[in-house]
């Protein structure tokens, strides 16, 4: 060991290099790769992830510089098991029944079920590991806190509390999000109908708030509390970034846009949650931004 701290430096990229290649392996990735290639998702895929996580769980505990990984492969051990768990109930034949996918309740509602489903087991994992909610990052935070120096976003060091931060920025984010919704998802010439909004805005609060709250929980919950001691500030915020940015190469906006835009997205949110300590911040921005998408793609996505 030298002075400079060559062989920490050394494990903390053996252990990003490890965490990069288990957010690959629990991401939709491997999915993304075999409907490209074949056309199809093999059956066993969401079984052969299961399995390959539990050997990387038992592998770690013969690895001691790897050790304090565990946690987080346990949590993504818990979040696989809950995808199957959505997968079996989604593909029953009563599910499709109550949820159909061409009206805007079934696609979405029946979504964001799922979704509650899958979060449950992950938030029950995070209580149990961290014991306690202010170590798994759910708990509200201290939105006072002053944001710290954002260079690319013209923020500057103890310029604006995270409060006022959320709103603000929720707000810009929301309405580039229209237009990337609209340029991606919709399009523009669509034209859009204003019939169905009215009634249906309190349904889309709810399901904004219970979307952003899951997707909050799984993509930067899980992994602050995971991961906050393992790597540094800024490799942490990229790690959460591109879990949640992969996550929504399907989203709307979708496809490398998506990823791209979800990804910065991801990153900002994530560095909230860090800043404050708990998840309030980043939920008002998310929740925001859902609000808008799923009132857009209602008006212009031509639902039954």
């Amino acid at each position: 060991m030298d002075s400079n701290g060559t062989p920490k430096q050394k494990g903390v990229k053996r252990r990003l290099l490890v965490i990069i290649f288990l957010i690959i392996l629990v991401s939709i990735i491997p999915e993304i790769l075999f409907l490209e290639m074949t056309g199809a998702i093999p059956g066993w895929l969401h079984y052969g992830r299961l399995a390959a996580l539990a050997f990387i769980a038992f592998s770690l505990q013969l690895v001691t510089p790897l050790k304090h990984l565990t946690k987080f492969v346990l949590i993504l051990i818990t979040y696989s098991f809950g995808n199957i768990l959505v997968k079996l109930v989604a593909g029953m034949e009563a599910w499709s029944n109550l949820f159909p996918g061409y009206t805007f309740i079934g696609s979405f509602g029946g979504e964001i079920i799922l979704k509650i489903i899958q979060v449950i087991p992950v938030t029950v994992a995070l209580l149990v590991l961290f014991k306690g909610p202010r170590e798994a990052y759910l708990v509200k935070g201290d939105l006072t806190i002053k944001a710290e120096e954002i260079k690319w976003l013209g923020i500057h060091k103890n310029w604006i509390s995270w409060g006022r931060l959320a709103v603000i920025s929720g707000l810009l984010i929301s309405l580039g999000t229209i237009l990337l919704t609209i340029i991606t998802v919709t399009g523009v010439s669509v034209k859009p109908d204003f019939s169905q909004l009215p009634a249906l805005f309190p349904l889309i609060l709810v399901l904004a708030l219970f979307n952003s709250l899951c997707e909050g929980i799984v993509y930067r919950s899980a992994v602050l509390s995971s991961l906050k001691n393992i790597l540094p500030k800024n490799q942490l915020m990229l790690v959460a970034a591109a879990f949640f940015g992969i996550a929504h190469y399907y989203g709307a906006p979708g496809g490398m846009i998506g990823v791209v835009m979800s990804g910065l997205l991801g990153w900002y949110m994530c560095r909230s949650m860090y800043e404050t300590g708990g998840f309030a911040s980043s939920w008002i921005i998310h929740f925001m931004q859902d609000v808008v998408i799923f009132s857009t793609i209602l008006v212009l996505g031509n639902f039954g």
